[in-house]
């Protein structure tokens, strides 16, 4: 009789678990991804003079399709760098890698084969300066903020906030092969709307990421004092905006 309960038991937390294909879906950060797309794609629409022709819009769909394959590798490596914080945090613990769903060898190469493909994607249909440009915001945000920056410094996210702004100049890059002023305008608009945008999360989640031992800034100055960077950040911002 127990060992059938126990089956039963099992049977219905196995038809719980979401599916494979959807755990590996979860790794990429879906919400973030779309945003970073979107982000690059109004990158490329403004580098384009006047209405884009048929060659520029298959330029912008396999320029798409690169970045958001680069993002998401990043993302699924964010998560199984994290997966032990993220096991701490109510907001993140649902994670497949911080529940043990998925593996760590299963995430490496999940992401790897992401990015993997992504880069060939932008090397082969789109340009090498996308490609590099993109790459380097993959390290930014895979490697420099999330191993370095994220855990030793509350301001993780100021520095860490460059590769969150990339995604227009990759945009503009796809379709120009250049790096102009006017990216790097929509760059500064985006690094300077980022720390007051996660400080505001953070002051939300406060517990949870004193829970989770990260030094965000309400957690290692309080909450008075990062109200405060959020109400001069937003200035700021105001200001580059006009």
């Amino acid at each position: 009789m127990q060992a059938d309960l126990m089956n039963v038991e099992t049977t219905a937390q196995a038809a719980q678990r979401p599916s494979r294909w959807a755990q590996y879906y979860a790794l990429t950060k879906p919400r973030v991804v779309q945003l970073i797309v979107f982000c690059a794609f109004i990158g490329m629409v403004l580098a384009v003079p006047g209405v884009p022709s048929w060659h520029d819009w298959g330029q912008m769909l396999a320029a798409c399709a690169g970045i958001w394959l680069v993002a998401a590798a990043a993302a699924a490596f964010n998560c199984l760098v994290e997966r032990g914080i993220d096991a701490r945090m109510k907001r993140t613990a649902w994670r497949p890698t911080a529940r043990g769903e998925l593996g760590h060898r299963q995430a490496l190469v999940f992401s790897a084969l992401l990015c993997a493909a992504g880069a060939a994607i932008l090397l082969l249909a789109v340009n090498a300066l996308t490609l590099w440009l993109t790459l380097a915001t993959f390290i930014g945000y895979a490697v420099i903020y999330t191993l370095v920056l994220k855990p030793m410094t509350p301001q993780n996210i100021v520095i860490g906030g460059a590769s969150g702004a990339m995604p227009p100049v990759l945009g503009w890059a796809a379709m120009t092969g250049q790096v102009g002023h006017e990216a790097l305008l929509l760059f500064l608009i985006i690094f300077l709307w980022t720390p007051p945008h996660f400080w505001a999360l953070a002051l939300y989640r406060v517990e949870d990421y004193r829970r989770s031992g990260l030094p965000m800034l309400p957690v290692t100055h309080g909450n008075a004092f990062t109200r405060l960077q959020v109400f001069l950040y937003t200035v700021v911002l105001f200001a580059a905006c006009l």
